[in-house]
């Protein structure tokens, strides 16, 4: 069953910097160079409540299968958040540590058994 997961998209306008759009990457397995081996995940766009300029309002969805992921979505146009999930089976997100992820990657076979 997948789990989902969704982050608002926030834009700034000509006098801010924009936060970037939020992103999902499947955790395939360790890397030496950059810590994690991943495959970045494109999501829906959903308009439907967005503002007249689109800059707040916007929602990015994604569809997940069980495995491990990090994901990153502004929370304002100043702050944002980066952090890893498990979905599980049953499609439930968990939130999980950095080092839970690594500890899973390192002992299973699969990112879906832990």
């Amino acid at each position: 069953m997948y789990g989902s997961w969704h982050a608002e998209i926030i834009k700034g306008n000509s006098m801010t910097r924009t936060r970037g759009t939020p992103w999902v990457a499947r955790l395939l397995g360790l890397d030496p160079h950059w810590g994690f081996r991943r495959q970045f995940l494109r999501g829906i766009r959903d308009y439907s409540r967005g503002q007249e300029h689109h800059t707040r309002g916007v929602y990015l969805y994604f569809a997940l299968p069980p495995g491990l992921y990090e994901v990153y979505r502004p929370t304002s146009w100043r702050h944002s958040e980066r952090y890893f999930v498990r979905i599980t089976d049953d499609g439930r997100l968990h939130e999980i540590t950095r080092e839970e992820a690594i500890a899973c990657l390192k002992n299973a076979t699969s990112a879906s058994a832990c």
